[in-house]
């Protein structure tokens, strides 16, 4: 009987053996087939993801080829599976979906956002991936303010080629501008609009009559005149050149020093409040600044005194009928400048006299010292001119040329300006901002 039991446990334990090993071999046969499956899948999906970006790659370089000035209506005219056909190669199929966002609407300038969706699947399996590209389509009258770093003379290259010749750095994508299309504004309008004078085009009579001078047609003297209604010194017009233009800022407070024929003249004013104290003969103290200098003539020294050149809350627009001359760096209060949204300052210059329209040099020349910021939209009818050594711009740059023996670095940075929305290109059509949103994966169905 003994023996009898030793031989049945031995059988009970030879089966128990047996079922393990056909379970350990089930399980190893399915532990195969599920990495076989996530194999499979895996590559599937890399399959599919690089098709997306296949597509993706393509689509950006037929949107830099293209000149949408050829279509009536691109937002749907060109974007569409005509010119962007669904792609089919080695079993996997990309659709693309296009969509459009209305961003700026009405008037002469408008904004259109496109999205194209993709969408990747393969014959052998039900995973897809899916990929979002976006870009904004301008057209009509486009402010200059739409751009951050622009060359608007005909040029043979690229613009990226042509600013890398140049020196010149820059974070983000250049705008596509096919054509070379010019630069169109019109700077004496500009100046009859903010001193609101009866005609367009500004003439001496006007001026004389503005600035309370005897009616004539001659220009009038030399010197600073502030033009004041309702309580707000709307513009400062100075006539003749200026040889010192000097910001400073200390508590909020915002003073500008103006220097000319050995005579210095200083303006001082919280921005925003009616707070203006001026050295001058006007009556204009407790009024509000609408921050706009005009100059009829160059300005030979822009300078920064003490640690901060703008004001938290200053938008100064300064434009000269001429060249300007930056001799230092031009920074806001706070000195983070990457905490800084919006440029405190705008200089530009007209190619074009305010009065006579004769032809004139608007070069904008940056000679503040290697190393130095400048917190400033620079928009220059003639060439921006730098030497040696490495000069920061914390705003813009747009300009006929560039001519630079040193390194211009730029850092886009928005401005809260009124003249750049008068000028820019008219009835044109461009594309801006190219983006991928997201690469992302679909799961199976």
């Amino acid at each position: 009987m003994k023996r009898r039991g030793n031989i049945v446990i031995a059988v009970l334990f030879m089966l128990l053996l047996s079922f393990s090993g056909l379970a350990l071999l089930t399980h190893s046969l399915l532990h195969s087939k599920i990495i076989a499956a996530r194999r499979g899948k895996w590559q599937i999906g890399t399959m599919l993801e690089q098709s997306i970006l296949l597509q993706l790659h393509r689509y950006r370089l037929q949107l830099n080829d293209s000149d949408v000035n050829h279509y009536a209506v691109p937002e749907t005219d060109f974007f569409n599976s005509l010119n962007f056909p669904d792609l089919s190669e080695n079993g996997v199929q990309v659709k693309n979906h296009f969509s459009r966002q209305k961003l700026t609407a009405g008037g002469s300038f408008s904004k259109v956002r496109v999205f194209n969706f993709l969408t990747a699947a393969s014959d052998k399996s039900r995973l897809a991936y899916g990929g979002q590209a976006s870009v904004e389509l301008l057209a009509g009258d486009i402010p200059l303010s739409e751009f951050s770093l622009l060359v608007h003379k005909d040029i043979r290259e690229t613009q990226a080629a042509y600013l890398a010749a140049k020196g010149v750095e820059w974070s983000g994508q250049l705008i596509n501008l096919p054509g070379k299309p010019a630069v169109s504004g019109e700077c004496r309008s500009l100046l009859a609009a903010a001193l609101k004078l009866s005609a367009p085009i500004p003439d001496w009579r006007q001026i004389r009559e503005k600035f309370n001078l005897e009616s004539s047609a001659a220009a009038i003297p030399s010197g600073i005149y502030l033009s004041l209604s309702d309580g707000l010194v709307e513009t400062i017009f100075v006539e003749g050149d200026l040889q010192l233009l000097e910001f400073r800022a200390e508590a909020g407070l915002q003073f500008i020093v103006f220097g000319q024929d050995a005579r210095l003249s200083e303006l001082c004013y919280r921005p925003g409040l009616e707070s203006v104290l001026w050295g001058g003969h006007e009556a204009v103290n407790g009024c509000r600044f609408a921050e706009k200098i005009f100059v009829h003539g160059n300005i030979w020294a822009i300078v920064q005194s003490g640690n901060a050149a703008f004001a938290d809350d200053s938008c100064i627009q300064v434009l000269a009928s001429g060249q300007m001359r930056v001799n230092t760096g031009l920074v806001g209060e706070n000195l983070g400048l990457q905490k800084t949204k919006f440029a405190h300052l705008l200089l530009m210059t007209s190619n074009r006299d305010f009065i006579s329209n004769d032809e004139l040099n608007a070069d904008i020349v940056l000679a503040p010292g290697s190393g130095s910021t400048i917190e400033a939209q620079l928009l220059a009818a003639g060439k921006v001119v730098h030497g040696d050594g490495l000069v920061k711009i914390c705003g813009s740059l747009i300009a006929g040329d560039i001519q630079n023996s040193g390194c211009l670095q730029i850092q886009a940075l928005a401005g809260q300006f009124d003249f750049p929305a008068q000028l820019g290109f008219k009835n044109f059509k461009c594309l801006k901002n190219f983006r991928v949103h997201f690469i992302t994966e679909g799961g199976d169905e």
